[in-house]
């Protein structure tokens, strides 16, 4: 399976903190991975290398091939084919739902077209069908400001479908959400980029969750991979031993070995 994301000898340093510290990662087409870790243990770090608005201090990072920090005209090309769901979603509140999804389609409209809220028939067709798929059919016209916190995710999911890419991030996505409801976005999430053969990468804090959505699982402590294997295999002592460790490293520096839970290999 060739890699569609792929990170070698990456480390990140905010200051003389090191952020993140990847031998190597890999990640293959359509693989629905779930990123595990405490706050601070990599996770966002990861994502945004991933959508190339960081660039690693030292190593590389590919993502369909190319170089998502990019500049020019290669930068917004690979933009377009990397979806990203943030924690707080950035909807604008005064925005209509339909407007909201149709911010996915920029990058194949016209940009002074777009800025007027001209978008071909397609494309209102389109979002149409997204947000029927979604759940939010009949919705469109409504203001994000007036939608509760599980419709908000929703439009959130609708928008970064709507951008047609081949990878999908989702930084936190449910972390807002009761549990019912977050398990109801994941489903929908995981539904949703199942039908379309999307490569999907989320960062999560809940165990139970990721063992149920993802085909596989990473977890991060202090930056580095401690765990890369099935769903299975990531057990409730594992579950403990990744968060313990996090609680006990806290405010201290990394090791200067990668600690190693499990590692199933993957291919480049």
């Amino acid at each position: 399976m060739a890699a569609v994301i792929q990170l070698e000898k990456v480390h990140v340093l905010y200051g003389s903190t090191l952020a993140l510290d990847v031998e190597r990662l890999a990640v293959g087409a359509a693989e629905r991975v779930f990123v595990l870790g405490a706050s601070g243990s990599g996770k966002t770090t990861l994502a945004r290398l991933v959508k190339g608005r960081l660039r690693p201090s030292t190593g590389t990072v590919r993502v369909l091939g190319q170089d998502p920090a990019a500049s020019g005209a290669e930068r917004r090309g690979i933009q377009r084919r990397v979806a990203m769901i943030d924690q707080e979603f950035f909807l604008v509140p005064r925005s209509t739902v339909v407007g909201t999804v149709l911010h996915g389609a920029l990058g194949r409209v016209v940009p002074w077209k777009s800025l007027l809220g001209w978008f071909p028939p397609q494309e209102w067709e389109k979002a149409e069908s997204i947000l029927a798929e979604v759940g939010l059919d009949g919705l469109g016209g409504r203001r994000i400001e007036t939608l509760s916190g599980g419709q908000r995710q929703r439009a959130a999911i609708a928008r970064a479908l709507m951008q047609e890419a081949d990878v999908m991030l989702a930084d936190e996505p449910v972390s807002n959400l009761d549990p019912e409801l977050a398990e109801d976005a994941l489903d929908l999430l995981v539904a949703c980029v199942a039908r379309r053969g999307v490569t999907l990468v989320v960062n999560i804090h809940q165990p139970e969750l990721a063992r149920r959505f993802a085909t596989r699982l990473v977890g991060l402590t202090a930056g580095r991979v401690a765990y890369d294997g099935s769903p299975e295999g990531f057990t409730a002592e594992k579950a403990e031993f990744l968060y313990r460790r996090a609680q006990a490293e806290k405010g201290t520096k990394p090791a200067s070995k990668v600690v190693s839970i499990e590692k199933s290999g993957r291919p480049a």
